[in-house]
């Protein structure tokens, strides 16, 4: 049975519900089980952010202002054959033991392995597997009238309040290739569309164990080497007969890998006959005026069929029945079920009422759920530029590598936030490296902040509720500052547990942005407070519970208030009116 890309689709059941859309019972539970989750993750997730942000930029500070040994201009020739030549034994000699070391390599000579299916790809330093499979995807549709119901709490007051009543509930399903696996057990019809969760080649990222880099002695000596922006390597550059005498010869450390060549786009790789690309087809020479060149040529790696002979003796291939079909560069496992679980399908298709369930879709030709089919990227760039240490190989005598630097000043375990290895492609100074570096540190910062901004919204009516205030029910504005200040209250807190307050650390979360932070976010949160419509005042976390329970759609027995009535008596009639 060969690979199929074209999906199927099935039409599923109509449910009609009459009364109220209420969560009960297991339902009920787990509805508020994740919503308790989904609102204690994102703070979690923000410290971790900011904790992670705080170790990078100490690091990339302690780093850039550390002695950097240019390996392209701060040692001649003579010093360089004598470092290759005694494999690194006179490194203290020529290279301060604090130092770090940054040069350009031009010639790369490495290889990318998966040993599971026996694929090596020559010159790429990356190599990445990306797994698909074939699963039934459940869309669920629902339409609802709106109703109203009179709630009552403990003392006999009561409100008014809408609900979702008398809902249509459709079920459609979708079958084709996913990026990840999806589990059937909660479909409506978890038989008729069951996904087999096999996964025996996930997705993962290889990189190359011995890349060597030869370095060049001046600094006009890279100007000559193309950048990978421009042409991308096909195979290892073997220089070693042809090297300049004055050139340094290093491996790289597998570890300088993991994060990836930062700047270098990935590439396709499509294994054809001889490696040759494909004839563009009708369209393309028709639109070759407009489109000079195939976006999908200049970013297809293309190897020839030669490479993959050892992969019918692989493991993937003996134990999975994966074969290379082609169609892209996909290697393609079908899926073959037991008679046990066929017979437990067919039994379960008959309890839920499918198995004689017959449609249109049922006979087009389509990928059986289970298939997994995966594909390979590359990273292959012709000019690298390293950050790091110089040391000596222990694996390999008399050989030296660049590997990452723990920089021990950061005060923190040894982690990857702690380490300074930095592998970008094309020409790039030490400095540019580490401003990008603390670059993407900052933008992963950024994002988490604005998820913390996004979760503020309701964390700021979960605490108006906590203290008799109903800001969701207040105007924009006091809705727009309780929200703000939640979120700057957090974030300055936050940064006085990381960061300090320290002037040290003024403009990256201490000193004063930390201070006009809290200052900001307390005047904020107290304008709310004395501004937002009052509720009614019983126990805090029992109202804080009722709320949640509001949210999570249980019933109005689950969540009986202990009062509507708001208490007066203390004067905490807001300052500008209800509807400030």
């Amino acid at each position: 049975r060969g690979m199929n890309n074209i999906p199927t689709a099935r039409r599923g059941r109509t449910h009609y519900q009459r009364g109220p859309n209420d969560n009960r019972g297991l339902s009920g539970i787990c509805s508020v089980i994740f919503l308790l989750l989904l609102f204690l993750l994102p703070p979690i997730l923000f410290y971790g952010s900011e904790g992670r942000r705080h170790a990078r930029y100490v690091t990339l500070r302690e780093a850039i202002s550390s002695d950097i040994v240019e390996l392209n201009r701060d040692l001649d020739g003579d010093a360089l054959r004598a470092l290759e030549r005694s494999g690194g034994s006179n490194l203290e000699a020529l290279i301060p033991g604090e130092a770090l070391v940054h040069g350009t390599a031009g010639a790369i000579d490495a290889v990318t392995t998966d040993g599971a299916m026996g694929v090596s790809i020559p010159g790429s330093l990356t190599l990445r597997r990306n797994t698909q499979y074939c699963q039934w995807q459940e869309l669920q549709s629902q339409h609802c009238q709106t109703c109203t119901r009179t709630v009552s709490a403990k003392d006999g007051s009561a409100k008014e309040e809408s609900y979702s009543c008398n809902c249509v509930t459709h079920y459609d399903y979708v079958k084709g290739w996913r990026n990840f696996r999806i589990n059937s057990i909660l479909f409506d019809q978890p038989g008729a569309h069951h996904n087999p969760q096999r996964d025996p080649m996930p997705s993962r990222m290889f990189t190359s164990n011995d890349a060597t880099l030869t370095f060049r002695e001046g600094d006009g000596a890279i100007d000559n080497v193309n950048d990978s922006t421009n042409q991308q390597r096909t195979a290892p550059n073997n220089n070693q007969n042809n090297r300049n005498p004055t050139s340094l010869q290093t491996q790289l450390n597998p570890t300088m890998l993991a994060s990836g060549v930062r700047n270098q786009p990935w590439r396709r790789v499509d294994f054809v006959l001889n490696g040759m690309a494909p004839s563009p087809s009708f369209f393309s020479r028709l639109f070759s005026s407009i489109f000079p060149t195939s976006w999908t040529t200049q970013n297809t790696r293309y190897e020839p069929l030669q490479l993959l002979r050892d992969t019918p003796t692989s493991r993937a291939a003996t134990e999975d029945n994966f074969v290379y079909v082609g169609q892209g560069g996909y290697f393609f496992s079908p899926y073959e079920s037991s008679m046990t679980s066929q017979l437990l399908n067919y039994f379960v298709q008959y309890m839920e009422g499918s198995l004689f369930d017959w449609q249109l879709g049922d006979l087009m030709p389509s990928c059986r759920a289970g298939d997994v089919r995966f594909y390979y990227e590359v990273q292959d760039p012709n000019v690298v530029s390293v950050l790091g240490e110089i040391g000596r190989n222990d694996g390999v005598a008399n050989r030296l590598e660049i590997r990452p630097r723990v920089m021990t000043g950061s005060g923190r375990a040894a982690s990857d936030a702690s380490s300074v290895g930095m592998v970008h492609s094309g020409v790039r100074s030490a400095e540019e490296m580490i401003i990008a570096e603390d670059t993407d540190s900052r933008n992963m910062a950024l994002l988490f902040r604005g998820l913390l901004l996004l979760w503020s919204i309701p964390a700021s009516r979960l605490i108006g509720v906590a203290f008799g205030r109903e800001v969701g029910s207040s105007s924009l504005s006091v809705q727009a500052m309780g929200a703000i200040g939640t979120f700057a209250t957090l974030l300055g807190g936050t940064w006085v547990l990381i960061w300090g307050t320290s002037s040290s650390s003024a403009g990256i979360g201490g000193g004063r942005d930390t201070v006009l932070l809290l200052v900001m976010g307390g005047y904020f949160v107290y304008l709310t407070y004395r501004s937002s419509v009052l509720r009614g005042v019983g126990r805090r976390w029992h109202a804080v519970w009722c709320r949640i329970g509001e949210w999570a759609n249980v019933p109005p027995e689950w969540r009986v208030e202990d009062t509507y009535v708001p208490n007066l008596s203390r004067g905490d009639q807001p300052a500008h009116g209800k509807n400030l």
